[in-house]
């Protein structure tokens, strides 16, 4: 009797630990996007977005998209920007309050170089920052459960 109520327990244990595994497809489909460096690419699309929306400039915003393809990312766009955008508008805060700040705080002759934004610094430092790697992995959790990243992809960026 308690040697076929452990086989059963092994049987049932079996079947949940299956179900629960990922199917080969998505196996497959993570391999091609290098879901294992997800964590690092949500952070270089964080750094990508700070920059972009740092400058609060169209013009910058569009010569960068057209001539560095690390600002343009379909798996960002369609899956990170979603958790992103919130954190970067607080950092654009961030970097609108430094220039603020600079202004009449650096004497003439040195104003026209100080009282430029910091953009790219104060975005390197946000990509370093513990809160963008706890953001990160927090975020892991959300991506365990994409059932087909193509389709995530596609609902964003729809090919015709």
């Amino acid at each position: 009797m308690g040697f076929k109520l452990n086989k059963i327990n092994f049987v049932f244990a079996l079947v949940i630990l299956s179900s629960c595994s990922v199917s080969k497809e998505l196996r497959e489909e993570r391999k091609q996007w290098n879901f294992n460096n997800w964590e690092n690419e949500y952070k270089d699309r964080a750094f990508c977005l700070c920059i972009i929306r740092g400058y609060e400039n169209k013009k910058i915003e569009h010569i960068l998209k057209e001539n560095d393809r690390s600002f343009y990312n379909p798996l960002g766009i369609a899956i990170f920007d979603k958790s992103l955008e919130p954190i970067i508008y607080e950092e654009i805060k961030k970097i609108r309050l430094d220039s603020i700040n600079s202004i009449n705080s650096y004497p003439e002759d040195l104003k026209a170089i100080y009282q430029k934004r910091r953009v790219f610094d104060l975005c390197l430092r946000f990509y370093k920052s513990k809160k963008l790697d706890s953001l990160a992995k927090e975020e892991k959790k959300k991506w365990k459960k994409i059932p087909n990243i193509i389709n995530e992809i596609w609902k964003e960026i729809p090919t015709y």
